[in-house]
């Protein structure tokens, strides 16, 4: 008998009464069930097998039967509903509960974790919000980057100490004296529709790409781009760059046939990983059998849009698995993988992130040092940590007293007292933290008689007003957020990041590109964050940049995936989640 019909007999068992003894006959069940005496004895033995009821059938006149059902209707559908999500049939899964959402997202949370079929590993997680469009080439949030890492692949790798790694590219090379790079290709390579990757196309990208108002700067000095061969690209420099390799190897410059539509939901990549669906509601991932480099140990991954309950902690980047307590997030990443293990069975991750939260000056406040250095002890970040402590159950942040948590940190003599205009105007983006810190600048503003109000842009609006130098608010609340390439990550930041560009008066923001343009030209990518952190503490201590705290990055799975790292973006290492068939769940 199909589950269809067995629901239906149920439910109308269910009318009798659920979680308690019923004393009956069979002619009353058959009765209750509309069928025949013969059909319910058939159907309760069945129902009792799937372990939906309990039935002790009495033989003899006044021999009254004992049946007892362990499910209430709606938990029965909820059970049931569960196993088809375990075997990946998730659109029947949310007909038979009705098209519930609420319960669904409960049930993809319960559900999530590791499942083998035919061999092969399946992993389902669930997460607090929609992915944009998996392009490379227009801003993204830090897990988007992330995603992007597994869908494409760049020329080359830049690892967190500034060395440089292959990937589509094997080898390359400079020759300082003619300012020539070379980059050669591996053979074979394919794009995830079956389209070839070879230098023509790359070097067509290329071409597209140093057009658009993002790359303009970074690609400035390239003056020729050419294919030499079907596998050599060559690239011919106005000025000096030893360290052109790594600029190549952020996720912006990852290798995809053509600009692709920022809307469009199926995308075509390099990498390891080729997007399978993409909607609203889930993003699925399949592993590329045509990858260059080892193949994932994972054959898909689905995550599910679940929206998450709200909760009192502050500034924790939580990707959490199992029913323990709930710790949530105020970033923009918040992973769950709930197997609906113990807690008894948990692991746990935990890091600082790389980067901060921070608040940029706008040149356009037409604030004096003086005063900027005022603003920064009345917003500083123990201030503030302070405050959202005194409205929270719990801070999970660090106190921000430079860029990076391991560069010196800037302290602050407060000992100066300026008058400030009466009214100041924040601009910030969607991203729960920065919203949530708004509020508290606003109020500790408003003690030295500064009334503020606050305008919340989309992530996208933001980063597009900054480029066309129209952001007009007078504090900037905004992130630095790097990525594994962390020497490369933070040198571009500076050198290209719109929001501070915009708001640096013209001799700072002269200055700036000066000084980064000495390091790019003379500095090998290994010295990069060195060369860079007296340049920041410079920003800091000029008052034009205000950092507010470190996330702690938490990443907490109940006995589901075991022995996984956690990467820079505070995910785990997907390609690499393994789980014996013999222990699947």
């Amino acid at each position: 008998m199909n589950v269809e019909k067995q629901i239906l007999y149920f439910s109308r068992l269910a009318k009798l009464g659920v979680s308690k003894e019923i004393l009956t006959t069979l002619p009353e069940l058959a009765e209750a069930m509309f069928t025949s005496t013969r059909h319910c004895r058939a159907l309760l033995k069945e129902l009792s097998n799937a372990g939906w009821i309990e039935w002790t059938p009495k033989v003899g006149r006044n021999q009254r039967s004992h049946l007892f059902l362990n499910y209430s209707l709606e938990g029965m559908k909820a059970e049931l509903s569960k196993q088809l999500i375990r075997e990946g049939s998730y659109e029947k899964a949310l007909n038979l509960i009705d098209n519930d959402q609420e319960l669904f997202g409960r049930l993809l949370k319960s559900t999530s974790g590791t499942q083998q079929h035919q061999g092969r590993l399946h992993v389902q997680l669930t997460y607090n919000r929609q992915f944009s469009t998996l392009v490379p080439h227009i801003p993204q949030r830090n897990s988007e980057r992330f995603l992007l890492r597994q869908v494409y692949s760049c020329l080359t790798r830049c690892d967190e100490l500034g060395h440089i790694q292959p990937d589509l590219a094997h080898h390359w090379s400079y020759d300082e004296q003619k300012l020539v790079w070379r980059f050669h290709l591996r053979p074979y390579l394919r794009f995830h529709d079956g389209s070839d990757i070879n230098s023509a196309v790359v070097v067509e990208l290329f071409q597209q790409l140093r057009k658009s108002a993002v790359y303009k700067q970074e690609l400035s000095h390239i003056k020729e781009m050419r294919a030499i061969n079907p596998l050599c690209i060559e690239l011919e420099l106005s000025e000096s760059d030893p360290g052109l390799a790594g600029l190549l190897s952020q996720i912006k410059y990852s290798i995809q046939p053509s600009i692709q539509d920022s809307k469009a939901r199926k995308v075509v990549g390099s990498g390891m990983f080729k997007v399978a669906e993409h909607s609203p509601q889930q993003l699925t991932l399949q592993a590329f059998d045509d990858y260059h480099g080892f193949r994932a140990l994972t054959e898909s991954i689905t995550i599910w849009q679940v929206v998450e309950q709200s909760s009192q902690v502050f500034g924790d980047t939580v990707l959490q698995a199992g029913r323990g307590k709930q710790t949530s997030t105020l970033c923009s990443n918040y992973l769950s993988v709930d197997g609906g293990k113990s807690e008894s069975e948990s692991e746990q991750r935990s890091s600082i992130e790389d980067g901060c939260l921070l608040t940029i000056v706008n040149s356009r406040a037409q604030l004096s040092l003086s005063q900027r250095k005022f603003l920064g002890q009345l917003i500083s970040t123990d201030r503030l940590l302070q405050q959202v402590a005194s409205t929270t159950d719990k801070v999970e942040a660090v106190p921000a007293y430079n860029l990076l948590p391991d560069w010196l940190g800037m302290l602050q003599i407060q000992d100066c007292v300026e008058s400030l205009p009466k009214r100041l105007t924040i601009g910030t983006f969607e991203h729960k933290a920065l919203k949530k810190c708004a509020p508290i600048i606003t109020e500790l503003l408003e003690r030295v008689g500064v009334t503020c109000t606050t305008r919340v842009y989309s992530f996208e609006e933001f980063h597009q007003r900054a480029s066309d130098n129209t952001l007009s608010e007078d504090l900037l609340l905004t992130s630095m957020n790097l990525d594994e390439n962390r020497p490369i990550s933070a040198f571009y930041w500076m050198w290209s990041n719109p929001i501070i560009h915009q708001s640096l008066p013209v001799q700072d923001a002269t200055w700036l590109k000066g000084r980064l343009t000495e390091i790019r030209s003379e500095k090998p990518i290994t010295r990069y964050l060195k060369e860079l952190e007296p340049i920041a503490s410079a920003l800091i201590t000029s008052g034009w940049v205000i950092p507010m705290f470190h996330h702690r990055q938490t990443l907490r799975f109940e006995g589901v995936l075991k022995n996984v790292a956690m990467n820079t973006w505070g995910w785990p290492v997907l390609q690499d989640i393994w789980s014996d068939e013999s222990q699947a769940s």
